[in-house]
């Protein structure tokens, strides 16, 4: 069986990246698995590939979980699609997200096709593995919080304006540090967006 070998990178941590070695029959579930065993990221969150060109604009997507409500025009879902069914291009791009609240972007890119597998490994396999992967939740703590934290935040916050009826005043969001000073020393409803290890949507 052919064999995959499919070099998986971050924009914003250029020392980075992972090779992936995935057998053509297998799944996009399975190749799902690896990649977020590479970078030790957890598997609580719902994720889609995207096949893009050679761009890197977003073509068909694959779904982890299908939630759209359109019978007619299901997106295919990892468990059931085989890679082989979908790379066409010897250098096939794919963009994979994982997390859509964090949104980390990861770009894939096969470069080469080993005509048999060998029997001494077991596959999807990890190939080689290159730098620091980001840490998963970064995003909460360069506020200085927690992911619970975060959202226990933000839904006192919403509570407070649901009891009251109205619209909280900017003092009020203040206690709740919903706003940030921002380089002119004014305020911005907030927190602001961080800058995670992603793209920028194609």
């Amino acid at each position: 069986m052919a064999v995959y070998k499919f070099k998986l990178t971050f924009e914003d941590y250029e020392d980075t990246y992972r090779v992936i070695e995935i057998k053509s029959n297998q799944v996009f579930l399975d190749f799902h698995k690896i990649i977020l065993e590479s970078i030790m990221f957890d598997q609580k969150q719902l994720a889609s590939f995207y096949m893009s060109n050679d761009t890197w604009r977003k073509n068909q997507e694959i779904t982890l979980e299908d939630m759209t409500d359109d019978p007619e025009n299901p997106i295919p879902e990892m468990k059931n699609a085989k890679l082989s069914q979908y790379i066409n291009d010897p250098h096939q791009k794919i963009i994979y997200v994982y997390d859509f609240m964090a949104l980390w972007t990861m770009r894939l890119e096969l470069f080469g096709i080993d005509i048999n597998e060998n029997p001494k490994f077991t596959y999807p396999r990890i190939g080689k593995s290159v730098g620091l992967a980001p840490k998963q939740y970064d995003k909460f703590q360069k506020f200085g919080l927690v992911e619970s934290e975060f959202d226990e935040i933000t839904k006192s916050y919403l509570d407070k304006a649901e009891e009251f009826g109205a619209e909280i005043s900017d003092d009020e969001a203040d206690e709740f540090g919903l706003f940030e000073k921002n380089t002119d020393g004014n305020e911005e409803e907030g927190p602001a967006e961080p800058t995670i290890g992603g793209f920028d949507e194609y």
